[in-house]
């Protein structure tokens, strides 16, 4: 307590300004998720370039900073459409990559590598941040590379431009993203598929190609696990009945290696969609020859992968959810490499040899196979000088067929 000079009236003390008192939250959740995304960036690249326990550690340290990320990153975006003279300028570029890396990196998986695209978004989270350091520190009034309390405390909040923002999101911003997101996904469906897949305004697509060679024809048909029941009559429709033979998909199991059958009849029901039939059934006596590997053929890695996902598939279709998220939690994280070379090339390098094999007795062969087999395929058919003839579009389903609560 200080001493009055006698003869003078106290004076009262100089009232906080109101602003000051809030201040302390709107800088908090700013350099939260400032400093979060950071670190995020920080440590996703010292998983990158880890392995064993270290790696795994980082990973999980890694994750929870990103949720951390998120959560801030929301609150951010809230602060900066509500509060007037906020500095938001040095947090923007940083809440457009992580507003990218929301986004699954599209449309880039479809040409670069998953983990070169993860690190790559982790050293922008590091430039980035930097960057937003530096534009921080040198604020009049801040001269920190995070953001004080002082330089909010005169940020009131505004209820007209918190509804112009909301406005703007809802009515530009949202529209944009998703038209963003919907050519994003196109591109990279059809790139990775090399067009034996398409997504459309209407619905999703397949697009069947025939291949000829000295008067013999080969239908590749491509089909998907989950569909509305149209599509798979639709699909071999085309493929004539005389003179021809179907090379049907379908790894056998004779050493009973799988422990779980891969069911996709729940996924498909909770669509409103139906699993995949038996396409020779739609063929009156069909001739059938079947090339397809057997479990046996493929590495032990990748057995467990499958057996783990259909433990997780039958879980889910008899209601148990904590057997399905147990199921799904035990599972390792897979050889990509090692996986693409057992479902795919394995298969499909038998497959070719069948279809070699079958093109001296058949006119028409039929291969009804999965999508993801399909560029394959064809490059394994076009060195055996075959040219495409002909092109044809099949309806997988209609946006208008998906229900979220399907008819029992």
């Amino acid at each position: 307590m200080t001493d009055t000079p006698q003869g003078a009236e106290p004076q009262p003390a100089a009232p906080v300004p109101r602003g000051s008192l809030n201040g302390g939250w709107k800088a908090f959740v700013l350099n939260a998720f400032l400093w979060s995304t950071f670190l995020w960036g920080g440590f996703s690249c010292l998983e990158a370039v880890s392995s064993g326990f270290v790696r795994g550690a980082f990973s999980v340290v890694a994750g929870m900073l990103s949720l951390s990320a998120g959560g801030f990153a929301l609150l951010s975006i809230f602060l900066i459409g509500s509060f007037k003279r906020l500095p938001w300028r040095p947090f923007a570029p940083l809440l457009g990559i992580f507003i990218w890396q929301g986004c699954l990196y599209l449309p880039l998986p479809a040409y670069v590598s998953w983990s070169s695209l993860t690190l790559m978004g982790a050293l922008a989270d590091l430039a980035m941040g930097g960057w937003a350091m530096v534009r921080l520190s040198r604020i009049p009034g801040n001269g920190r590379p995070w953001l004080t309390r002082s330089l909010v405390a005169d940020c009131p909040y505004s209820a007209r431009r918190t509804v112009l923002a909301t406005l703007l999101k809802l009515l530009l911003l949202l529209p944009v993203m998703l038209i963003y997101l919907f050519l994003s996904a196109q591109l990279c469906i059809s790139h990775l598929s090399n067009g034996f897949l398409s997504i459309k305004l209407n619905g999703l697509f397949t697009e069947t190609r025939t291949y000829e060679k000295d008067g013999h024809q080969v239908f590749l048909l491509p089909t998907v696990h989950i569909a509305a029941p149209s599509f798979y009559d639709n699909l071999m429709e085309s493929h004539p009945a005389e003179e021809s033979v179907i090379l049907p998909e379908g790894v056998t199991d004779q050493n009973n290696l799988m422990k779980a059958k891969l069911d996709y009849s729940g996924v498909a029901g909770a669509v409103g969609l139906s699993s995949q039939p038996s396409l020779t059934a739609k063929r009156e006596n069909p001739e059938i020859r079947r090339y397809d590997a057997d479990i046996s053929d493929f590495s032990k890695p990748t057995i467990t992968v499958l057996n783990g996902i259909g433990r997780a598939m039958q879980a889910g279709i008899s209601g148990d959810t904590a057997a399905m998220v147990e199921a799904l939690s035990n599972l390792q994280e897979p050889d990509t490499a090692l996986l693409i070379s057992d479902i795919l090339d394995t298969r499909n390098s038998r497959l070719l040899k069948g279809i070699e094999t079958e093109l001296s007795h058949f006119k028409y062969i039929a291969v009804p196979w999965g999508v993801a087999h399909m560029p394959g395929i064809e490059r394994g058919l076009l060195k055996l000088n075959m040219k495409t003839i002909q092109r044809r579009q099949v309806k997988v389903f209609g946006w208008n067929d998906l229900s979220l609560f399907p008819e029992p």
